[in-house]
């Protein structure tokens, strides 16, 4: 089914409380798993890359309950993940690059490595990598949910 007629969250929770949550709660856990899968994805696209450890400790997992109750969560365990996402000061991506091109551009070969770090990074990369996804593929994110639960 199309989610036209679906504009957010509210209305899906209002159209699933008139289904038998028997018959409803294991595709809805598959739902939310798929959508939880869609970020991480989403997500890694636009994450800020030095070296890439921030961008391979991304996971999707349910960590409790089924149906209904199910609690999943999409993240990343680097320890300094949070920071990262949270802190607007810092540049990323093209303005990354452009802040220090000078530097980038005089880098030696080992600067451009683990060491130095000094090289381009993707023109999309950016803070907010999970909530910036989250808000801008809402309605992918909702469809993927209501689809699989099959209402």
């Amino acid at each position: 089914m199309a989610l036209r007629n679906v504009t957010g969250v509210e209305q899906i929770i209002a159209k699933m409380r008139t289904i038998s949550t028997t018959k409803l709660g294991p595709d809805f856990c598959k739902g939310l798993t798929n959508a939880g899968r869609f970020l991480q994805r989403k997500s890694q696209e636009v994450v800020p890359v030095q070296l890439g450890t921030l961008k391979n400790t991304a996971f999707t997992r349910n960590v409790g309950g089924t149906g209904f109750r199910a609690d999943i969560i999409v993240g990343y365990t680097a320890e300094y993940a949070a920071v990262v996402h949270e802190d607007l000061t810092k540049a990323h991506g093209e303005e990354f690059n452009v802040k220090h091109a000078e530097e980038i551009a005089s880098a030696t070969k080992k600067q451009k490595t683990a060491e130095g770090g000094m090289f381009p990074r993707g023109k999309n990369q950016q803070a907010k990598y999970l909530e910036g996804p989250m808000r801008m593929f809402r309605r992918e994110l909702l469809t993927k949910i209501y689809g699989t639960a099959k209402f």
